[in-house]
Formats: structure tokens, C-alpha cells, sequence
């Protein structure tokens, strides 16, 4: 990123911090609707109670206050590495939410507000989060299918058996189909 995309992320931040919610609900309608291969990945409880715009919302709003000090984001980055790595997201998936994103700040802020300028530096801070997401999900994901026991992407369970521990509940104790 460059120092005037940097300057311009940093002063959009007192939009996100009023508008943020508005800006990903929108984000969300847009992206699920227009991408249905996405759908999946997401709660729709959350979608509807607001939790999900919200805490993309706060997410995107850290970053940008955080746009120069990127080390304080290790907590939040935690959260989306492990979420995505347990949910199999790819590099992609990333392409999808970012043209979302930018087309969403374009339709909340209107072109007056989100000028190219604007857009041109949000797509570059979303490249950046991008690659930083992505390459540790890769080290997450490698980590994970290095481990005893452990895989790489998608892979087919069997109910090895049944185990009825009360009226109400009952375990699955599941085994991989490859043994």
C-alpha cells in the first residue's frame, strides 16, 4: 500500500465508525444474493439477529484504525483464521468478498464519497488483509493436516456407533471412511 492509500483507509474511518453496520448488512444482501456458493459458510440466525454485519463491521473498522500498526490485529486475525480454516474457505473466496466489499462502498457512500481514490485504496488494504489471511490459514491448514490424525480439506466421516446417554441425548462416535 502506499503512504496516500494508507491516509485515505485512515480517514474513512469516522464513516465506518457511524455507518460500518449499514455499509456491511448491505455488503452481506448483496454478496448472498449475487454469490449463492458462498451461502453456506454463513449462520443465517446470525445474518438476522445483525450479529454477522456487526462484527464484519467492527472488524473492518480495527483494521482501518490499525492500518499502520497491523502487529495489534493478532487477536482478531486468530478468530477469522481459525473460523475460515474450519469452515475449508479457499483463496477464492477472498476474490468474492472483495469485489462485495468494494461494491458495496460504493453504493453506501455514494461516488462522491467513495471515489476512485477511495476504492483504489480499500482494494488495495483488502488485498493486503487478504494475503495476510490467507497465508496464515495455508500455515494453519498444513499445521492441522500434519497432526496425528489429521487432513487436508473435505473428507467423509462413517457413524462407527451410537451411544444413548440420557432420554434426550445421544453421541455419534464418528470414524474417517478411509479408515
Amino acid at each position: 500500500m502506499t503512504a496516500e492509500q494508507t491516509a485515505i483507509i485512515k480517514a474513512t474511518v469516522p464513516i465506518l465508525e457511524t455507518g460500518g453496520e449499514t455499509l456491511t448488512k448491505h455488503f452481506y444482501g448483496h454478496m448472498l444474493t449475487s454469490h449463492p456458493e458462498v451461502v453456506p459458510f454463513f449462520n443465517k440466525a446470525h445474518q438476522a439477529s445483525g450479529d454477522q454485519p456487526r462484527a464484519l463491521a467492527n472488524a473492518v473498522l480495527m483494521y482501518a484504525k490499525n492500518i499502520e500498526r497491523l502487529g495489534n490485529l493478532g487477536p482478531l486475525v486468530g478468530q477469522i483464521i481459525n473460523k475460515h480454516v474450519s469452515l475449508n474457505i479457499n483463496p477464492a473466496h477472498y476474490a468474492v468478498v472483495g469485489a462485495c466489499l468494494l461494491k458495496a462502498i460504493r453504493d453506501v457512500l455514494g461516488a462522491e464519497v467513495a471515489t476512485d481514490a477511495v476504492i483504489d485504496a480499500w482494494a488495495a488494504a483488502y488485498g493486503q488483509l487478504a494475503d495476510i489471511l490467507i497465508g496464515a490459514e495455508k500455515t494453519l491448514m498444513e499445521a492441522k493436516a500434519a497432526a496425528p490424525g489429521g487432513w487436508l480439506g473435505d473428507r467423509e466421516f462413517v457413524v462407527k456407533d451410537k451411544v444413548k446417554e440420557s432420554c434426550e441425548i445421544t453421541s455419534f462416535i464418528l470414524a474417517p471412511a478411509d479408515g
